[in-house]
């Protein structure tokens, strides 16, 4: 038996199946654009949506892993919940059966014309839409070609009285299957290849049907292995949807050992020959687990709770007001735009108390908080952007005219207090992280400091909403004093340090404090002057 023979054209074969795979999806991925996260976040409002979802998402993008990966930074930006997240998981599941069926057809032979016409289309046309086309062509190519390669590059085994040994030890002893596709799906992190590579050697009569359907079901605990590295610092609603991926997964695997016998019997009557049993029993798997826990999500969402306790980091973010049906009536348009400006304002806000409040205390969960908070402020620039410059094709009198001048001010500031907040959690958790202590004059300073720029901040949205010029006074006003505070207390921090009462490690925090507060002054005065220069 060649080794190196067998080693190589596995390898390769299996290479060119993943990359195949990358091909496949990141062109279906562009040629679909933002739609397949729009459909996850809007369509789970009830479990058998979210199961739909799931199912014909991962089907168009051929990985259960983006779809699951893309639910993570859904819940992080506080766009779905737990419940939500949990019937599209289970749907994605289905999805990534479509893999197993379409290659168990034999049409390896076609595959290199195939590669041949994708390439073609990819890198001949002009029109974006048609490259992606070849290259989703190309995609399927490669996944079939690799196929063969991986079928001849085990055929060598069929020889191998060792291998023959091992193999039909999985079909014996499922749980030694089990534990193999698990193993092996999570290092190369694609079950859709797992159960390319079973349907290869099934093809060459390497495993037999009850060695195969252990290894596809090792295979879906295996999956789980992308979810959880990609929840890894996330939030712990994040944390809990990942678990129930793998609690999922593990129950349908006991299940199905408990039945196994019968399973596979079953599975027999379903096709002719074994490569397409295999990609039958996949479907049947997961379809089948889907039906028996969907009833029980609510039970579900209970267990990843009581496993993972904790509060919930919960960030209202996406819209809440704008509706682009009002832009043909500017004024109702303008309304609904400044309501959302205010929400994103008091948003950006709760982020600056967060950030001070996690300085004085220490308190790392509010370091992610003021993060989360931050990237949904983010998020609320662009869509408001987006929705005013849509308001401002519109014919408006001067009036409307000034008042989105002052919202598209009013966003670039509000957005730049978010990221001094930000910054200001940044360094309270360097202020644990190092063990800093700050000198009781300085916390003095900066209790003094953050009070008034929060202040300062707080009065400017309420100028951006009543237009009152006292009030917008009195927001220049604290903005002059807070600079002059600044300069006040950089002098301090600076005898401080002088005469060793600080470390330059505090005297660098410091006055990185002061200056981000003094800056969130800056942009309230801002807002103050756009507000009622467009009142």
């Amino acid at each position: 038996m060649d080794v190196i023979t067998i080693v190589f054209g596995l390898v390769g074969g299996l290479a060119l199946f993943l990359y195949g795979m990358t091909l496949l999806s990141t062109g279906l991925q562009k040629a679909a654009g933002d739609k397949l996260r729009d459909w996850i976040e809007k369509l789970t409002n009830n479990k058998l949506k979210g199961v739909g979802v799931g199912a014909i998402v991962t089907a168009i993008v051929q990985s259960s892993s983006i779809t699951t990966v893309t639910l993570v930074g859904l819940i992080n930006a506080g766009l779905i919940s737990l419940g939500q997240s949990i019937p599209v998981i289970m749907g994605a599941n289905i999805g990534t059966t479509i893999t197993a069926q379409l290659v168990a057809f034999k049409i390896g032979t076609f595959s290199l014309p195939i590669i041949a016409i994708g390439f073609a289309l990819s890198t001949v046309c002009k029109r974006p839409s048609h490259r992606y086309i070849g290259q989703i062509i190309m995609g399927f190519g490669l996944l079939f070609l690799g196929m063969t390669t991986m079928s001849l590059g085990v055929k060598p085994l069929r020889t191998d009285p060792m291998a023959l040994a091992l193999l039909a030890e999985f079909g014996q002893i499922p749980l030694f299957g089990v534990a193999a596709g698990a193993v092996f799906t999570a290092l190369i992190q694609s079950s859709s290849a797992t159960t390319g590579l079973v349907i290869a050697m099934a093809s060459e009569q390497l495993l037999d049907l009850p060695g195969a359907i252990a290894i596809i079901i090792g295979a879906n605990i295996g999956t789980c292995a992308t979810v959880v590295l990609a929840s890894l610092g996330a939030t712990l609603t994040s944390k809990r949807a990942a678990l129930s991926h793998v609690i999922f997964n593990l129950t349908g695997a006991v299940i199905f050992l408990l039945i196994f016998s019968p399973f596979v019997s079953f599975v027999t009557l379903t096709a002719a020959n074994v490569p397409r049993q295999i990609a039958n029993a996949h479907l049947i798997f997961n379809v089948s687990m889907v039906v028996i826990m969907l009833p029980f999500v609510a039970v579900l969402v209970l267990i990843v709770k009581k496993l993972l306790p904790g509060k919930e980091i919960k960030i209202d973010g996406g819209i809440k007001f704008l509706d682009k049906r009002t832009l043909n009536t500017p004024a109702i348009a303008i309304s609904l735009a400044e309501k959302e400006v205010e929400r994103m304002g008091r948003m950006a806000l709760a982020a600056l108390d967060d950030a001070i409040k996690a300085f004085q205390t220490n308190d790392l969960v509010l370091v992610k908080v003021v993060d989360k908070r931050e990237e949904a402020v983010d998020e609320l620039d662009n869509l408001i952007e987006a929705f005013l410059v849509k308001i401002t094709r519109q014919e408006l009198s001067k009036k409307h005219s000034k008042k989105v001048a002052a919202l598209v001010h009013a966003i670039s500031d509000i957005e730049r207090v978010s990221d001094h907040a930000n910054n200001i959690a940044e360094l309270a958790e360097r202020k644990v992280r190092e063990k800093l202590v700050l000198s009781a004059s300085a916390m003095r300073e900066f209790n003094i400091m953050s009070r008034k720029s929060r202040d300062c901040f707080n009065k400017s949205l309420s100028v951006m909403v009543s237009g009152n010029p006292k009030m917008a006074e009195k927001v220049s006003n604290l903005e002059e004093e807070l600079d002059r505070l600044q300069k006040q207390f950089e002098q301090n921090n600076f005898e401080r340090m002088n005469s060793k009462k600080c470390s330059a490690k505090t005297s660098v925090v410091f006055a990185e404090l002061i200056r981000n507060l003094e800056r969130v002054s800056d942009h309230a005065h801002n807002i103050a002057l756009a507000t009622t220069y467009g009142f």
